[in-house]
């Protein structure tokens, strides 16, 4: 697809309304574009802001001492028929508006959906890297000068996991850091934010979609590592990663 028909989609990418296709082929060109990037990331921040804003619409004093009073003298009129037939249509009502405000404000797909979905945009990605690279010298500085956190990049070819780099990602609106691992023919993507920036159980352990996902809390981080390796391969490559990312070893835990 073209660069004008991808920036036709994005508000439907945005809002999870596209099919499996589309929606991994506009995140392909995302990584690719940073016009498009830098929209989606805009338009993302404002939906947090207004929803976080929760403007409250209070009803005037005047106007609900009014509402009490025709209320009260209706019921005093009202038979038991009267009684059941507002009630049933207060339901209705309800179930209606609820209907409404459900499909009004798309709800944001579940974390793990968005952490699977993140690694496997990076696999058919043409550019699933943004910095290259095997020493944390060089990956963790880039990672600070495009995040406001300092993540920690262990290093563990020495334990037969090769760091291969990173990307900066999105989960929501929230931007993480992304690290990329090798372990013999499987990659690792190990997504790093600071404590408290997204809500995930740190003990989550669970597999989807042929994927596995672990959660590991790093001292001020959280970290979650998705792939295709199985679950006993991937708690020992989480295990490794805890303990280099502990120990001061390219870890920095510094957040800015």
């Amino acid at each position: 697809m073209t660069h004008d028909e991808i920036r036709s989609l994005l508000d439907a990418y945005l809002d999870d309304e596209l099919d499996l296709a589309t929606g991994l082929a506009v995140g392909a060109h995302l990584q690719e574009c940073q016009q498009c990037s830098a929209w989606l990331a805009e338009r993302r921040s404002m939906l947090g802001q207004v929803r976080a804003a929760a403007i409250p619409f209070p009803v005037p004093a005047e106007l609900s001492a009014r509402i009490r009073a025709q209320l009260g003298a209706s019921r005093r009129r009202q038979d038991r028929h009267v009684q059941w037939f507002g009630a049933l249509a207060a339901g209705l009502l309800a179930v209606i508006g609820g209907f409404l405000l459900g499909h009004s404000w798309p709800q944001a797909p579940d974390l793990r959906a968005q952490l699977i979905g993140a690694s496997v945009r990076a696999l058919l990605s043409t550019h699933p890297i943004d910095v290259l690279s095997s020493d944390h010298h060089t990956v963790k500085p880039w990672l600070s000068s495009q995040l406001p956190f300092s993540p920690p990049v262990p290093e563990l070819a020495d334990q037969g996991d090769t760091l291969l780099g990173a990307r900066v990602d999105y989960l929501g609106s929230t931007r993480v850091a992304a690290l990329v691992y090798q372990h013999g023919h499987h990659q690792i993507n190990v997504y790093v934010w600071p404590l408290g920036a997204i809500d995930i159980d740190p003990h989550l352990n669970t597999q989807a979609d042929g994927y596995h996902l672990m959660a590991a809390p790093a001292g001020a981080f959280t970290a979650v590592m998705v792939s295709d390796l199985s679950s006993a391969e991937l708690a020992a490559f989480r295990d490794r990663w805890k303990a280099t990312a502990g120990d001061g070893a390219g870890a920095g835990a510094d957040a800015h």
